[in-house]
């Protein structure tokens, strides 16, 4: 062992900060100009702390969106935090964000992990971060202050994790899987400059897919009362479900009542509906969140 270190309406009444958003997404496609094998300087990304250039490695399986990932091991050859990081600077155009991404640890009693997103590129001062406990899975966040634990998380399935963090009120949110686990003050830095994956190279890595840079705009009053409609039926349901909304869908997890994700849907914004079959299910309820250009909403179903 080693040591221990550092439901909704289908109505959904668009809020202030939803619209109008300007969303960078960084999947480690083709299309992004990214290219299979080390990560190395691809797009900006830089190592740190003497991780192995093989060790962070854009691979063609196991994506949440698109076709590739990118796949961190461990050879246990560094036993520091060490990692990957990238400028994001020129991404953010908004003075509110969303930041959010598909992150997968591959198990317990090895690595510790942490996904900070920093002030400035010289002192690296937290303005938000999670981490991941090598002992029990427990994912803890940063708050103004301090660091806070928040739910458990189970190794080798992917999990989706959001830092909202908004200059023009000063607050700070976190979710894990779609449910909100924190809301307070932002703390004294506020800028979101440098993106950042960390782990300690204890025995186990990490993947990360779908990193999204959502860009918030603050509306006029006489937007607030703009609304998109999701419609998801037949709810209960017994073999499919519809899901029908006003704009193109982006993507469509399932999560099942335990907060796993059990399906991911990658539509990249081709239509504004989607039949789902639901049909080996097991009966219970489910969490089905949905992600538009625009919007993004979370539909609670009853699987009969």
């Amino acid at each position: 062992m080693k040591r221990k270190l550092l439901f909704f309406n289908a109505v959904f009444l668009l809020g202030l900060s939803l619209h109008n958003a300007q969303i960078n997404r960084i999947s480690f496609e083709a299309s992004e100009g990214y290219t299979l094998g080390n990560l190395g300087s691809q797009q900006g990304w830089t190592y740190w702390g003497g991780i192995p250039p093989a060790n962070a490695q854009i691979v063609s399986n196991n994506a949440t969106h698109g076709v590739n990932s990118l796949n961190v091991i461990s050879n246990e050859d560094v036993f520091d935090f060490c990692g990957m990081e990238k400028n994001i600077a020129s991404l953010v155009t908004s003075n509110d964000i969303e930041i959010s991404f598909d992150y997968r640890f591959s198990g317990l009693d090895g690595s510790d992990y942490e996904m900070a997103v920093y002030n400035d590129g010289t002192n690296y001062y937290y303005t938000a971060a999670f981490k991941i406990s090598y002992l029990t899975g427990a994912l803890s966040y940063r708050t103004a202050t301090a660091f806070e634990t928040g739910p458990v998380l189970a190794p080798n399935q992917w999990h989706n994790l959001k830092m909202v963090i908004k200059k023009s009120d000063n607050t700070l949110q976190y979710f894990a899987n779609g449910t909100q686990i924190y809301s307070g003050a932002l703390g004294t830095y506020k800028n979101s400059q440098i993106i950042d994956f960390i782990y300690d190279d204890y025995g186990t890595g990490f993947r990360v897919d779908n990193i999204s840079i959502n860009n918030l705009s603050i509306l006029s009053t006489q937007d607030t009362s703009k609304r998109e409609i999701l419609n998801v039926f037949p709810n209960p349901a017994t073999e499919k479900i519809n899901i029908e909304t006003e704009s193109k869908i982006e993507t469509i997890a399932i999560f099942d009542g335990q907060g796993k994700v059990i399906r991911n849907y990658p539509e990249n914004g081709v239509s504004n509906g989607k039949i789902i079959d639901v049909s080996d299910f097991a009966s219970g309820m489910y969490l089905v969140k949905v992600k538009t250009k625009t919007s993004e909403f979370t539909k609670k179903i009853i699987k009969k």
